[in-house]
């Protein structure tokens, strides 16, 4: 394999240069020389002067003698990133990830590897809290651009809009995903299709998030066609889950139970088990927040598997079934009970920013402040309703909303 020492000695040749006329004013006709020798490496400055004064890319002359060390980087890199969020030593992943490639960030050059380890490195600054992640993202944007690669490219564009839904910035994420997504449609690039629904699924929970229901049940249906007419399932639970909540929210129940059949007909078919284990919460849900039939919600609770697998496999999960069973508890009048489960609902906030999420848990907290007023703790219930209203003020109506609003008006005085 040529290395970059012979390939800058190639192409000087090439252009029947010598020593002196390629070292120009910047290097010396010594450093140059022990460069082309493979006997000194140099300073990126030095490197984009070479490919300066050769008339090429600063990447072809890393090209051939990085390629396979950046492969090799990427392998492990990519152990490290495959790391969720919300698994257990996710931080620990993402620094090992950091302190691997920051070493190696002059030898990036423009090809695919370059830029997946710069993407990366950007995203594993930012789940650490530091500083300077926006310069690599955007470096792997452009390689992406430049080479056409539209999964990743798009990745990042989505990447763009979740950063600002975590920051509850529900308008500017879904202009900033709207914009990203025609960048890609306006340079003609074929999008494949489970990138196409990638794109789709967000936007649809964005518009939900925005209160714009109408155009996400049209982006939602335009999708499932999509997906029949190609044959995928890929995000077909993700979208009958978002189909059945609107519907149960709406009190649309024919549409309901039309896709929660959809959706135990898919868990079944996939044998999901996350799939089927969300079924089974979401009748508790419906019986609690929606039937207030806290007996027979209580009872399916006491049913629940202890095999966590078998429930929820998902550990974001876990605050949703401590959060249905201090429901129960409460509307059941067991309200020191209610009060224990409910401490164990504790809001995953890293993780849950859609406001229908947000909502549900605020509903909960409407809950331990009627508890907390039953056990004798006005002051607290008092303090606590007042403060889920002012949060769940901005969110869109729901019926989460309508009843922590109905509690603040029946604790508060006016």
């Amino acid at each position: 394999m040529e290395t970059m020492g012979e390939r800058i000695r190639r192409l000087r040749k090439e252009r029947d240069m010598t020593l002196q006329e390629l070292a120009g004013d910047q290097l010396s006709k010594g450093m140059l020389s022990l460069i082309e020798n493979n006997k000194a490496q140099p300073s990126m400055e030095s490197l984009s002067h070479i490919a300066a004064q050769l008339n090429v890319p600063a990447s072809d002359l890393l090209e051939e003698s990085s390629r396979e060390k950046l492969k090799k980087l990427l392998d492990e890199a990519e152990g490290y990133a495959s790391v969720r969020a919300m698994d257990e030593g996710a931080r620990e992943a993402r620094q090992k990830l950091v302190r691997l490639i920051a070493p190696h960030l002059s030898e990036m050059g423009e090809g695919y590897e370059s830029g997946r380890l710069l993407e990366m490195y950007g995203r594993s600054l930012h789940d650490l809290d530091g500083d300077g992640w926006e310069e690599p993202i955007n470096r792997a944007s452009a390689i992406y651009d430049s080479l056409n690669i539209v999964p990743r490219r798009a990745a990042i564009g989505m990447f763009r809009a979740q950063l600002l839904f975590a920051e509850h910035e529900y308008t500017e994420a879904l202009e900033t995903l709207n914009r990203e997504r025609e960048a890609l449609d306006q340079r003609g690039l074929f999008i494949e299709p489970m990138t196409r629904l990638d794109f789709d699924y967000l936007q649809a929970a964005l518009l939900y998030a925005v209160g714009n229901t109408e155009e996400a049940i049209a982006v939602m249906e335009r999708a499932l066609a999509f997906s029949r007419e190609h044959d995928l399932y890929y995000h077909m639970s993700d979208w009958y889950r978002l189909a059945s909540i609107h519907a149960l929210m709406a009190g649309m129940d024919n549409e309901y139970w039309h896709y929660r059949t959809k959706l135990r007909q898919y868990a079944e078919f996939a044998e999901d088990k996350e799939t089927a284990g969300f079924l089974d919460f979401l009748d508790i849900h419906e019986l609690n927040s929606f039937r207030n039939d806290y007996a027979e919600a209580y009872r399916r609770i006491q049913d629940w598997p202890d095999d966590p697998e078998t429930a929820l496999p998902d550990p974001l999960h876990s605050p949703y079934m401590s959060l249905e069973t201090g429901k129960a508890l409460s509307g059941l009048g067991r309200h020191k009970e209610a009060l224990e489960a409910l401490e164990r609902a504790l809001v995953p906030r890293e993780f849950i920013h859609h406001p229908i999420d947000l909502s549900i848990f605020m509903e909960g907290e409407a809950y331990k402040a009627e508890s907390l007023w039953e056990t004798g703790e006005t002051g607290r219930a008092r303090e606590l309703i007042r403060d889920v209203a002012e949060r769940i003020g901005p969110l869109p109506r729901t019926p989460y909303k309508n009843r922590v609003q109905q509690v603040h008006e029946r604790l508060t005085p006016h």
